[in-house]
């Protein structure tokens, strides 16, 4: 069944709303890319400075190639470059078990 990365940020030591624009603008599409993603979708939690990104898979083997890729590195290491390692990130895998 289908697999997400679910990728949670932390803004509260840089400007929420640079943070925004920059997501938008290049690192969601990016991280899409270098993922071979089928989807991905972001948002922020209501009234907080925790920013989601989900990135969807066809399958959990697909996923987890993801999260060992070379290319999650060095998106790693741009994140934290352009954020000054400001930014405190966690990852989950999700794989679905029923869909309705």
């Amino acid at each position: 069944m289908t697999a997400y990365i679910v990728v949670r940020s932390d803004t509260s030591k840089v400007s929420k709303n640079k943070f925004n624009i920059w997501y938008e603008e290049e690192h969601l599409a990016e991280a899409l890319n270098a993922f071979n993603a089928m989807g991905a979708k972001r948002g922020w939690i209501n009234d907080s400075k925790i920013h989601l990104a989900i990135y969807k898979f066809k399958n959990i083997i697909l996923a987890k190639k993801a999260l060992k890729s070379k290319a999650l590195d060095n998106l790693i290491k741009k994140f934290d470059n352009r954020w000054n390692n400001k930014v405190f990130r966690t990852r989950e895998l999700i794989e679905t078990i029923q869909e309705i």
